[in-house]
């Protein structure tokens, strides 16, 4: 970006910069720019969505072209940038819900016909045993098995709700819902705690290049780099690694109990394994199609301030999310700390 096009969006008198730019005085395409430049302050966009915002309003500048055809186009693209993280969701969610949907639905059958079996089981029991006790015994431990069924049903359902069903790590629910109580914890304690961002580079053009069930494949690869990763947690006192699929091709580790710098460690240590592993290519039989292929991911790291005031867990989430996109701007495959980058 060229130093005038910086001034354009620091410069108090953003209108008269909008005429030098060659924006038409008067014109909607000035009201338009106008809008989206003030709402680039709002943290309910992302890094990533701010910069998108900027670059297209800097690319429709550079070009010069006011038509109508380029408005509607600039209006469709401003919308794209909007709400591709909310249709994401919704697409994640419509995935979600069809999975449970089809686990319930099998459930049913085999409890249809577990039902079936109790009530034949009673009336056999009923018809071939003569004494009254023998009876009572049959027929509790009939129903003591469906109860037993029913009652682990809800504990699948559960599980289900909290994880992702691709990758089987923690999903963004399940996140949120641990989160929320860790943060209330150590905003209290003042007790360290850091958030890794973790975002697979390239990965539209990995989609593109091998297809989606390649690409679930990729997703699936550094979901066990992550929980891999975990075991290390698992002896260490007062402190957690808690990953997540947050969405699409990002992945997000809450880590109670870690400052920046343990974080900053772990989260290169993270990156290098997930570079070094040699990613494969297999077809349906399980063939070797092509190996060598390299993943690599963009990492931010954040850790908890005591000097924050106010909506200390989106500020948290907001400075991991700013660092992991500048980690992308400085090159990708890296790791970048709030603060430092």
């Amino acid at each position: 970006m060229t130093e005038q096009y910086a001034d354009f969006f620091c410069s108090r008198d953003v209108v008269l910069s909008l005429v030098k730019a060659g924006v038409p005085a008067n014109s909607k395409w000035g009201a338009l720019i106008l809008y989206m430049r003030s709402i680039t302050e709002y943290d309910y966009l992302s890094a990533e969505q701010k910069q998108q915002m900027q670059d297209l309003v800097m690319q429709v500048i550079r070009e010069r072209d006011y038509s109508e055809t380029r408005f509607k186009e600039f209006v469709r693209l401003q919308e794209q940038i909007l709400y591709k993280p909310w249709n994401k969701k919704l697409e994640e969610a419509f995935r979600e819900t069809v999975g449970l949907i089809e686990h319930i639905r099998s459930q049913n059958i085999q409890r249809a016909k577990e039902v079936k079996d109790l009530r034949e089981t009673t009336i056999n029991t009923v018809r071939d045993q003569n004494a009254l006790e023998d009876i009572v015994v049959e027929i509790r431990a009939a129903f003591e098995k469906v109860i037993s069924q029913l009652e682990e049903d809800t504990r699948d359902l559960v599980e289900m709700s909290y994880t992702d069903q691709l990758t089987k790590l923690n999903n963004r629910r399940a996140f949120d819902r641990y989160f929320r109580a860790t943060l209330a914890e150590h905003v209290v304690t003042g007790k360290p705690m850091s958030l890794m961002f973790l975002d697979i580079d390239h990965f539209k053009a990995f989609n593109d290049s091998y297809g989606h069930r390649i690409g679930d494949q990729a997703l699936v690869t550094v979901a066990g780099k992550l929980m891999g990763f975990a075991h290390k947690y698992r002896t260490m006192p007062n402190r957690s690694f808690f990953p997540a699929r947050f969405g699409g091709e990002e992945f997000i580790v809450a880590l109670p109990g870690v400052g920046l710098d343990e974080a900053k460690e772990d989260a290169e240590s993270l990156r290098t394994i997930i570079e070094e592993y040699n990613f494969i290519i297999r077809d349906h039989n399980g063939q070797v199609l092509q190996k060598g292929i390299k993943i690599t991911v963009s990492v931010g790291v954040a850790t908890l301030r005591p000097e924050w005031t106010g909506s200390h867990g989106e500020r948290l989430l907001d400075e991991a999310d700013r660092a992991m996109y500048r980690a992308k701007n400085q090159g990708r495959n890296q790791v970048c700390a709030m603060g430092e980058c």
